[in-house]
């Protein structure tokens, strides 16, 4: 099988649109990397405590928890864990500039994105 390869490596998705969120799943299995993917912020920062993630893909604008929130905590709890922003907004807004400064935030992905661009980010950030 493809998606059986040597990659082990655990990937978090969180973003609450499903489309997106089952597109950046369906990829993530078809590399090789084992996924979870859900619609929260709450949910994520849950996961992050009992789950060793070596990446995880954060939507930006979500209801309730938003992803810079959410970024900001799981920064806080794992200071080895690698975060990608996903937005579908202009990255010139003060709290992404911010953020992105943090060297955990490894890419920021502007909705909509090509799947290369997901695999390039995920094969330099992820060690297999």
């Amino acid at each position: 099988m493809v998606f059986l390869m040597n990659k082990k490596a655990k990937v978090l998705i969180v973003d609450d649109q499903e489309g997106v969120r089952e597109l950046l799943l369906e990829t993530c299995l078809v590399l090789g990397y084992e996924a979870d993917a859900i619609d929260s912020g709450q949910e994520a920062l849950g996961l992050v405590q009992k789950n060793n993630y070596q990446l995880v893909l954060v939507d930006m604008k979500m209801p309730g928890l938003d992803g810079l929130t959410t970024t900001e905590q799981i920064l806080e709890m794992n200071k080895q864990l690698k975060v990608v922003m996903i937005t579908g907004f202009d990255d010139s807004e003060d709290d992404l500039k911010e953020i992105s400064e943090n060297p955990q935030v490894v890419a920021v992905m502007k909705k909509p994105f090509a799947i290369k661009e997901l695999e390039k980010i995920l094969a330099e950030n992820i060690a297999g």
